[in-house]
């Protein structure tokens, strides 16, 4: 009972082994069998053996010419391109048989003993476009690989393949590459170009601020905060470099260091954006300084070097008909708005409010300087500084300027701290 037990048991697991043997064994033959020879689409170059069984003496070697012709061992040629070692056997089998009646299918054997070469042309977004002379198996993904594969920038949905009579096949690369959808795997034949197009993909951003060219942008492809910036033509000397911001549309707030981006090549700052993004570059208040009453082009100035008095009214466009000349003022230090407010207006009441608060109100008369040549009058400005040249009082105004104020009227000026 015990052996008839065992017997059992080892007939099972032997039963088992051989069920996984033959399920393996079946697996691997089919996914092997489209890349056997016999499944090979043959092209010109390719060296064949024609053998027949039973007469010897007509084996023979033969190479597909360019027109994609073979001989035959006792006469005459056959179109060998374009088919494979399987379709070829039967075509010669039954030509063969016009002259040797007897001659059975399989008597004829059909080896392929050298692969040629043939020429793709592999164009577009790949990374080394150009003509290759490939053997074997020609495909899709072979020709892409001697090409050394896909750029960023290519467009995997409208790839195409351009036959030598100039009909296309459309091959979807991302149902390949991605889905490993093999139907989109097409063979190549001599002669054939694949070309890769370039990704359509639009990315809508906004770029505002201390930027050349401020506006919204339509770019293609991958956008980063560097071609972001080359879109816009670059920051202006005003840019505050270390608090960019990138604003996304769900509201999160990304900030940048572009001094590191710049500067040291940190490409950690470099960030992706996309449709929908606002990248923001602010205003810079370290290195400039405001010039703002009675001159011609009010407003804040960069100083990349010593900068008085008198050069900040040159950089304003020089002072107006109705300036003081005699209370002009640097304020070396703007208060803060107590409500957090980022705007103040500045009038000769304020810097009367300035003056008795911080007491960093430095009087500067220009007629000294412009008329007397009193030089030390002329300060040196700091960063942050701002200069402030009051409107002349009524009674020092002659009747006609008096006229021109009412038709014109006074601006206020806003100043950012």
């Amino acid at each position: 009972m015990m052996i008839n037990r065992y017997r059992k048991e080892l007939n099972f697991v032997f039963f088992i082994l051989l069920f996984f043997t033959l399920i393996f064994a079946f697996t691997f033959l089919s996914s092997t069998a489209e890349d056997s020879p016999a499944y090979y689409v043959l092209g010109p170059n390719d060296v064949l053996e024609i053998k027949l069984w039973g007469y010897p003496e007509l084996t023979t070697s033969t190479v597909v010419q360019p027109d994609g012709m073979i001989s035959l061992p006792l006469n005459g040629q056959i179109k060998a391109a374009g088919k494979t070692l399987i379709e070829l056997r039967e075509e010669i089998a039954d030509e063969l048989k016009k002259i040797l009646t007897s001659l059975g299918k399989d008597q004829v054997s059909l080896t392929l003993i050298n692969f040629g070469a043939i020429n793709i042309s592999v164009l577009g977004e790949v990374k080394a476009p150009g003509i290759y002379p490939l053997s074997g198996r020609v495909d899709v993904l072979k020709a892409i690989s001697a090409a050394s594969g896909l750029t960023d920038k290519a467009g995997l949905v409208n790839a195409t393949i351009i036959k030598n009579d100039q009909t296309t096949i459309s091959v979807d690369l991302e149902k390949l590459l991605l889905q490993n959808d093999l139907t989109q795997n097409y063979l190549l034949e001599s002669g054939d170009s694949l070309y890769i197009p370039k990704a359509f993909t639009i990315t809508n951003i906004s770029i505002a601020g201390e930027v050349n060219s401020p506006g919204l942008y339509s770019l293609e492809g991958k956008v980063d905060v560097l071609k972001a910036i080359s879109a816009c033509k670059g920051v202006t000397e005003k840019a505050n470099l270390k608090n960019a911001l990138i604003t996304k549309l769900n509201n999160e707030i990304i900030p940048i260091d572009l001094e590191k981006l710049f500067l040291q090549n940190d490409l950690t700052q470099n960030f992706t954006l996309e449709s929908g993004d606002s990248l923001f570059v602010p205003l810079s208040l370290e290195n400039n300084i405001y010039v703002l009453g009675e001159v011609k082009s009010p407003g804040l100035y960069p100083i990349k070097e010593e900068c008085t008095v008198v050069k900040a009214l040159t950089l304003a466009g020089g002072y107006t008909a109705n300036a003081r000349l005699k209370s002009c003022v640097v304020i070396r230090r703007f208060p803060r708005d107590e409500d957090g407010l980022k705007m103040q207006t500045i009038t000769l009441k304020d810097v009367k409010v300035i003056r008795e608060k911080y007491e960093q109100v430095i009087e500067v008369n220009l007629v000294k300087i412009l008329k007397d040549g009193e030089l030390d009058q002329n300060i040196v400005l700091q960063p942050r500084d701002i200069v402030f040249l009051p409107i002349k009082p009524l009674s020092e105004f002659d009747i006609g300027t008096i006229l021109d104020t009412v038709t014109v009227g006074i601006g206020v000026y806003n100043v950012l701290k």
